[in-house]
C-alpha cells in the first residue's frame, strides 16, 4: 500500500535551526524548523504544479463549480442528494435485447404528436422501490438533436450511501428499429436527429433491456435526463468535466420533465403475470419546451411495477464537491485526499392538488440546513473539516487511513455527514487542518489549508456536483486545469 506523507523533516535539520543561538528557546526553533519546511514544501508543490499545469492566471479562483440544481423526492425534508453513478456490483444488473412490437411506436406517433404541447397526456411521478426486481427499456427515440443520459435515483441515504444515482441508458446505445413488415436489417438509432420519424413508421425495435435488484425497499426512485446540447459537446465534457461551458441541463420526473402518459400497450416479451408503466421525456427544460414528452419513451416493468404516485414533495438544492491536496508529496495532483461535498441554498416544496388533477394548483416552500457530506480521504493523516473557525467533521471520529480511493471506489459512499452551518458558496469559507505528528517531537502538528486565494497553486478546488476522483496516484487530468492543453 502507497502511503502519504505531509513532510519528512530530520531531526538533525531541527537541531541545526535549534542550536545557532544558545539564546532561543528549543521549542521554538523546532515550530520554527515545522514552518520553514512546510514553506520549502509549499515552493516545491507550486513550481512543480506549473510545470505539469502550465502558467497559473492571476484572476484564477479555482472555483469550478454550477449553481445547477438537483432534485430528489422527500418525505421528511432530512433527504441527502448523491449526484454519481453508483457501481453495477453495488446492485444486480441483467441485460438483454427485447423485442418491441410497432404498436408501441404507433401510439406515440398519434398520441404524443412531436412539436405539440402534450403535457396533458400523462402526470409527473415519483415512484416507490418495491420487494421485486423491475426492468428498465427504452421503447422510441424521437429525432431531438439534443445528446442525453437516462439516469435513476433512489433516495436512501440511510442504506450506507450505496443508494444514490446510475446511469441507467445513453441515447442510440444498442437501440435498433426498421420498418414495420420490412425485412431490411435494423438500423442503428444515432445519437443526433437521426431517430424515428413518424412518416417512415412505425417500427418494430430492438431494445437493451436492464433488470435491477437489491435495491432499499420503501425508498423513493425517481428518473431524470443529463441534456447536452449535441454529442460533441458531450465527448468535450467528457475530458473536461469542469468546464462551465459544457455541464449538462437537467430534465426530471420530479419536476414535470418525465410523464407516466397511461400507454396501454406493453410489448410481448414482458411476461403476462408482469405488469408496466411508460414513461414519456423531455429533453429540454427551457420556456421555448415543446412539451411533447416524445424525446424519449422507455418502458418500467416488474412483478408487480414500482407504483407511480403524484409528487408531493421535492428537495432542491445546489451542491459543491471539493477535492483536496494535503501537501503530503509536493509532486502528487491527484486531489482525492479529502473528498466532500456541501450541499446549499436547500428547499422542500410542497405540492398540493385539487381534486384528482395530475398537476399541481399550488406549491409551499420551507427553507433547509445545509448539510455535507464526506466522501473520501486519500491521505494517512487524521484532519478536521472547518466552515469558517468552526470544527465541522473530524476524520478520526469514524476512520483511520486510506478510505474509498482505491479502484474501484464507491462515489456514492458516505463516510460521513456534517452540519454545513455558516458555510458561503460565494467565498468558500472551508478549510481543511490536517494533523500529523513531528518525527522530532511528541506533539501533534497541525497544518490549515484554506481554499486558494486568487492567482495561488490550488491544494483545494471546488468542483461541480458528482465530478468523480482520482484513483490512488494518478494525476488529475491536465485539461481539467488547462483546458487549452494538449494531452
Amino acid at each position: 500500500m502507497i502511503t502519504k506523507k505531509l513532510f519528512v523533516m530530520g531531526s538533525m535539520s531541527v537541531m541545526g535551526l535549534a542550536f545557532m543561538s544558545c539564546s532561543k528557546d528549543l521549542s521554538y526553533d523546532a515550530e520554527a524548523a515545522a514552518e520553514a519546511a512546510i514553506q520549502q514544501q509549499d515552493a516545491l508543490y507550486t513550481s512543480n504544479f506549473i510545470k505539469r499545469y502550465g502558467p497559473i492566471s492571476l484572476n484564477e479562483n479555482w472555483d469550478f463549480s454550477t449553481s445547477t440544481p438537483t432534485y430528489s423526492a422527500s418525505s421528511s425534508g432530512s433527504s441527502t442528494r448523491a449526484v454519481a453513478s453508483v457501481a453495477d456490483a453495488d446492485f444486480h444488473r441483467v441485460e438483454k435485447v427485447m423485442t418491441i412490437q410497432p404498436e408501441i411506436s404507433a401510439w406515440v406517433f398519434k398520441n404524443l404528436p412531436k412539436g405539440k404541447d402534450n403535457s396533458g397526456k400523462g402526470r409527473p411521478f415519483v415512484m416507490g422501490v418495491g420487494k421485486n426486481d423491475f426492468t428498465i427499456v427504452p421503447l422510441f427515440q424521437g429525432c431531438a438533436s439534443y445528446y442525453w443520459e437516462l439516469w435513476m435515483h433512489v433516495d436512501d441515504m440511510a442504506n450506507g450511501g450505496k443508494a444514490g444515482d446510475m446511469l441507467i441508458w445513453s441515447k442510440g446505445e444498442g437501440l435498433e428499429f426498421r420498418k414495420s413488415g420490412s425485412t431490411d436489417a435494423f438500423a442503428k438509432v444515432g445519437t443526433g436527429t437521426d431517430g424515428m420519424k413518424k412518416e417512415n413508421g412505425p417500427f418494430e425495435v430492438k431494445a437493451p433491456s436492464y433488470t435491477y435488484d437489491k435495491l432499499p425497499e420503501g425508498s423513493a426512485m425517481s428518473f431524470y435526463l443529463k441534456v447536452w446540447k449535441d454529442y460533441s459537446t458531450f465527448q468535450k465534457y467528457e475530458k473536461n468535466p469542469l468546464d462551465v461551458n459544457l455541464q449538462p441541463e437537467v430534465t426530471s420526473s420530479l419536476t414535470s420533465m418525465m410523464l407516466d402518459v397511461n400507454c396501454p400497450f406493453v410489448p410481448t416479451d414482458v411476461p403476462e403475470s408482469y405488469t408496466a408503466t411508460i414513461i414519456g421525456c423531455e429533453d429540454n427544460s427551457a420556456t421555448n419546451s415543446d412539451k411533447d414528452y416524445e424525446d424519449l419513451i422507455f418502458m418500467v416493468y416488474g412483478k408487480p411495477v414500482p407504483p407511480t404516485q403524484r409528487v408531493e414533495k421535492v428537495v432542491v438544492e445546489k451542491t459543491k464537491r471539493y477535492i483536496m491536496e494535503d501537501l503530503g508529496d509536493a509532486n502528487d495532483f491527484d486531489f482525492n485526499d479529502v473528498v466532500f461535498d456541501i450541499s446549499y441554498d436547500r428547499q422542500e416544496i410542497t405540492y398540493s392538488y385539487d381534486g384528482d388533477n395530475v398537476h399541481p394548483s399550488r406549491t409551499s416552500t420551507a427553507a433547509l440546513p445545509n448539510i455535507g457530506i464526506v466522501r473520501a480521504a486519500g491521505g494517512i493523516y487524521d484532519f478536521d473539516i472547518k466552515i469558517g473557525n468552526n470544527v465541522k467533521w473530524t476524520k478520526s471520529s469514524v476512520a483511520s487511513g486510506i478510505t474509498n480511493t482505491y479502484a474501484p471506489y464507491n462515489p456514492n459512499y458516505v463516510m460521513g455527514t456534517f452540519d454545513a452551518t455558516g458555510f458561503n458558496a460565494t467565498s468558500n469559507n472551508i478549510s481543511v487542518v490536517v494533523k500529523f505528528e513531528d518525527s522530532s517531537a511528541a506533539t501533534e502538528k497541525m497544518y490549515t489549508i484554506p481554499f486558494p486565494e486568487l492567482g495561488t497553486a490550488p491544494k483545494i478546488v471546488a468542483v461541480p456536483a458528482g465530478t468523480y476522483w482520482m484513483n490512488e496516484r494518478t494525476q488529475v487530468p491536465v485539461k481539467w486545469f488547462n483546458p487549452g492543453a494538449y494531452e
